[in-house]
């Protein structure tokens, strides 16, 4: 997939939020062998590429006659509203060794029939050329009971992957299922507190 990309020519605050009313983005593009520039690219269409490629993408940004292939580096989205503020891409090359945190999820939970698996690690740390980064690792915890632990070591990951995590550190566990707390009945009558010494005088003359 390949974005098309246009100079900035101006910067700041209010440049930027110019850019991001016109349906654009702010971009940072910077590599080794490249001097660092300012772009913008279509909000549309790079939402498009998050969508199909997730956030480690890899893809060709055409820009003032050039293409070069990037990955996404960086981006910063609005917490509370369809928006993202900037975007940093990297140049690079296709043979480049990458170190890239990659999505992590569990599958066939339903096959654990007592206890609650817990992931512990959400993204796992890998190393590999920009054409092999996973979009996710998947996690399979088919048959595993209360007390089991998959680690590092356990991970099924493609052979030009490499995992930059020790291999016994821990991923996955598989703990009891917390106790309920009991439902109180709010008709229920509630006790009155006894008072000591009422009632001894009761009958006697004062």
């Amino acid at each position: 997939m390949a974005l098309k990309a246009e100079l900035r020519t101006s910067t700041g605050t209010g440049s930027a939020k110019r850019v991001r009313r016109e349906g654009r983005i702010p971009v940072s593009l910077y590599g080794k062998e490249i001097e660092a520039i300012s772009l913008t690219i279509d909000r549309r269409e790079f939402e498009q590429l998050l969508r199909q490629e997730g956030s480690n993408a890899v893809f060709d940004l055409e820009y003032d006659g050039n293409t070069q292939k990037v990955w996404i580096k960086d981006f910063e989205a609005a917490a509370l509203k369809d928006l993202i503020y900037y975007v940093d891409l990297e140049a690079i090359s296709a043979n480049q060794k990458l170190e890239v945190e990659v999505p992590a999820f569990l599958v066939n939970e339903e096959s654990i029939k007592v206890g609650t698996a817990e992931l512990i690690e959400n993204a796992i740390l890998v190393e590999t050329t920009p054409d092999n980064i996973p979009q996710n690792i998947e996690i399979d915890v088919t048959g595993l009971e209360i007390g089991d632990v998959l680690t590092v070591a356990d991970l099924k990951v493609p052979e030009n992957v490499t995992v930059l995590l020790d291999a016994d550190q821990t991923v996955v566990t598989v703990s009891a299922p917390m106790d309920e707390p009991e439902e109180v009945d709010p008709d229920a009558a509630v006790a009155e507190p006894e008072v000591i010494g009422e009632g001894e005088n009761d009958g006697e003359d004062e």
